[in-house]
């Protein structure tokens, strides 16, 4: 490429050419402000811009087409996104072809899906073995030659003969799953509509292979939105779904508009399935079934535990007589227990297996020989060990990890695989011998090489909040870097559900660094990086830690000599965008800039949503609840901007999302456009045929990437990025 030349010249004497910004005159398309003034438990909330919500007006709609009209226009005149443009797509074609989400079945089959270097979308490939020839199983192009459908999500049957497949198209997550037959090299002629495997659970097929379990999306007669598993055997009619755990199942469920019923079946040789009443929250109530009656279409839901018992999530493995699973119940940092299937009593369980004090047990499978499990140190630092239930042992690694990914074909098999990956590594796959604890390099493809990051390291430090908590921080620089306040640092956090940031490889955030830039990884409160406390301390009335450790973190690094005031950018995604926003009203100064894309920035409205907010309650809080009002309020990044200098901000959305609606950021940017006195741009880039995930067409991913890295190094004063119209 023409340009790595100039950007490995550009990296050391950056100090020496940053440049003032150059800010553009804008003229942001009008709309008007009308208070809507309601009180809830004595508390007024004043909302200027309600009318934003009404999307299908045509008044309104124009305002959004403009809108991203002018965030193309300035962002396409910025120079410098060529380079990037190029540099994105060289780094992206240097492996021959990428392959992600591997599947081993019962059988010894692999299943991958792989992209070739010059291709936008990935194929499904099968081997019989490892050893074996690969075989091209489906490309979504020959599913409809008129639009450009992805696999989102696909799932071998047991024995390996049959796969299920999700695709979905435009951003769009509800997909249609197709069912093939490899043996027979057949198609079943079925299409099964209105599913989202790939964030629901997935899809649980029956031990004998006829058919399995998905949750699907339905309509009432009145319109009304509800979900349901339901039960597909395979070769009969789309509409001949048996409902088997949901409002139409025959039992005393508890179940909410907030609740998704989830029920999974984990190994071919399980005698029972479990049904989930699923939330955001991590801890769920769940009922148990024999599958023999589940297969007739006759459950007998019986409660298997609650959410009090503090079992995560569907994070639990059927065994012979017992059942393992993950808990939160006795310490922070997790233990591993297991209780008999038939008498379970989970108050008085019994613990298997434990981590070290500063370590939190973050996953594990089942196997003949004990349980094979993961630890993470402050979710950065990852450790692989073993247990019979007495005695634990440490499985030596290659290298020392940030991340560990580890599967398995069922629940009590030792065929095991892991994934090690860090900031600055690849992803390396490995087969796992638990008798003879060796790990054996299973490549599926051939790894790029990537000289360009060789002088760049990674750090995890603990930097002290205001309240004297220490927050975790993974620092990623240039091993040559000068701390002389002149690099512009880039503050990568999000901070909610208690979703850990784990170590991952990204040629595109290290090309920040590469460019002379630093990357930030704040690790704040609403996380899991320290377990379920980090978490609880930073959600709903907790909320404001989040930001206050993002500002913490970012003050750090200027005290330090890192960077400057001026050069910071903090960046987040989704729930992040309370962190981004929170941060922006506390402390605007602190920044040159805030990108967030998708983000949720009315967290106040979130159950006046079209489908009434989920369960997100259970993470912000509701305005049915006092405590939650205020809680509410105070996170609402949209409710407390003020009058005021706010620096540069970039806000993304995809027109297709379905869990963020174009209004969340589009109220946000409407007000700050109206309240920031400072000459700085407020930006809203709306992307078409896009969801919540950004798009699946590769270049197009390059080019939301470009706009997001172009605007951070432009308002940051890098040179080789500065606005010309």
């Amino acid at each position: 490429m023409k340009y790595i030349w100039l950007l490995t010249f550009l990296y050391f004497p950056l100090h020496s050419y940053s440049q003032k910004r150059v800010q553009p005159k804008l003229h942001y398309p009008a709309i008007y402000s009308k208070d809507v003034q309601e009180t809830y438990f004595g508390i007024e909330v004043t909302d200027p811009y309600r009318h934003l919500e009404q999307l299908e007006q045509e008044e309104i709609k124009g305002w959004y087409e403009a809108q991203a009209k002018l965030a193309d226009t300035v962002l396409n005149n910025i120079t410098g996104r060529n380079l990037l443009l190029d540099k994105f797509t060289d780094y992206g074609s240097r492996a021959a072809a990428h392959v992600s989400d591997v599947k081993v079945s019962e059988s010894g089959r692999y299943f991958y899906l792989k992209r070739n270097a010059e291709e936008q979308y990935a194929s499904l490939y099968y081997r019989d073995s490892y050893e074996a020839e690969e075989k091209l199983l489906f490309d979504p192009k020959s599913y409809d030659y008129d639009t450009n459908h992805t696999i989102s999500y696909f799932k071998p049957s047991w024995k390996g003969n049959k796969v299920a497949v999700a695709l979905t198209h435009s951003g769009y997550e509800i997909s249609e799953i197709i069912i093939l037959d490899l043996e027979k090299n057949y198609r079943y002629s079925e299409v099964l509509l209105n599913a989202w495997p790939d964030s629901f659970l997935g899809i649980s097929w029956l031990p004998d292979d006829t058919g399995f379990l998905f949750l699907q999306f339905s309509f009432g007669e009145d319109g009304s939105e509800y979900t349901e598993t339901v039960l597909h055997s395979l070769g009969k009619p789309a509409d001949s779904l048996v409902s088997v755990f949901g409002t139409k199942t025959k039992t005393n469920l508890n179940l909410t508009d907030e609740v998704y019923p989830i029920a999974t079946i984990d190994s071919k040789d399980a005698e029972y399935a479990v049904g989930y009443l699923a939330t955001v929250d991590n801890f769920w109530d769940a009922y148990i079934t024999p599958i023999a009656d589940l297969e007739k279409g006759t459950p007998n839901w019986k409660p298997f535990y609650t959410k009090e018992d503090q079992v995560y999530t569907s994070e639990g493995q059927f065994y012979r007589d017992k059942y393992y699973y993950r808990t939160n119940k006795l310490k922070n940092t997790n233990t591993i227990n297991r209780v008999p299937i038939l008498n379970p009593d989970f108050k008085n369980s019994k613990q298997y297996a434990d981590s070290e004090s500063n370590e939190i047990l973050d996953s594990f499978v089942v196997t003949e020989n004990g349980v094979c499990y993961t630890t993470t140190k402050y979710g950065t630092q990852a450790s692989l060990y073993t247990s019979d239930g007495f005695k634990r042992d440490s499985i030596a690694l290659p290298y020392k990890p940030g991340a560990i990914e580890l599967y398995q074909t069922q629940a009590g098999s030792s065929d095991l695989w892991i994934n090690l990956s860090g900031w600055t590594s690849e992803s390396d796959r490995y087969h796992l011998d638990l008798k003879t604890k060796t790990l054996t390099t299973e490549p599926l493809t051939t790894a790029a090489s990537f000289d360009e990051f060789n002088d760049i390291v990674s750090n995890e430090l603990l930097v002290k909040a205001d309240d004297g908590k220490y927050i975790p921080v993974s620092l990623i620089y240039n091993k040559n870097l000068t701390r002389d306040g002149t690099h512009p640092a880039l503050f990568y956090t999000y901070g909610a559900y208690g979703t850990t940031i784990s170590p991952f490889f990204s040629p595109i955030f290290l090309s920040w660094v590469e460019l002379g830039g630093i990357l930030c990884i704040p690790h704040v409160r609403g996380g899991g990086e320290k377990g379920e406390e980090w978490h609880l301390q930073g959600m709903k009335l907790n909320k404001c830690n989040s930001w206050k450790d993002l500002i913490a973190v970012t003050e750090y690094l200027i005290d330090k000599g890192f960077t400057a005031p001026e050069k910071t950018v903090i960046y987040s995604s989704s729930a992040g965008g309370i962190t981004i926003g929170g941060a922006l009203n506390e402390k605007p100064e602190l920044f040159a800039a805030a990108i967030a894309e998708v983000p949720v920035m009315n967290p106040f409205r979130s159950e006046n949503r079209d489908d009434g907010g989920g369960s997100n309650q259970d993470e912000y809080g509701s305005i049915s609840d006092s405590l939650g009002v205020v809680g509410l309020k105070r996170m609402d990044p949209y409710l407390n901007i003020r009058s005021t200098n706010y620096p540069a901000v970039l806000i993304t959305a995809g027109d297709n999302d379905a869990r963020v609606p174009l209004w969340m950021p589009g109220k946000y940017v409407a007000r700050l456009q109206n309240s920031s006195t400072s000459n700085d741009p407020v930006l809203f880039s709306i992307h078409k045929e896009s969801g919540h995930q950004g798009s699946s067409e590769i270049s197009q991913m390059y080019l939301e990437y470009v706009d997001v890295f172009s605007f951070a190094f432009w308002q940051t004063g890098h040179p080789l990025f500065q606005y010309h119209k």
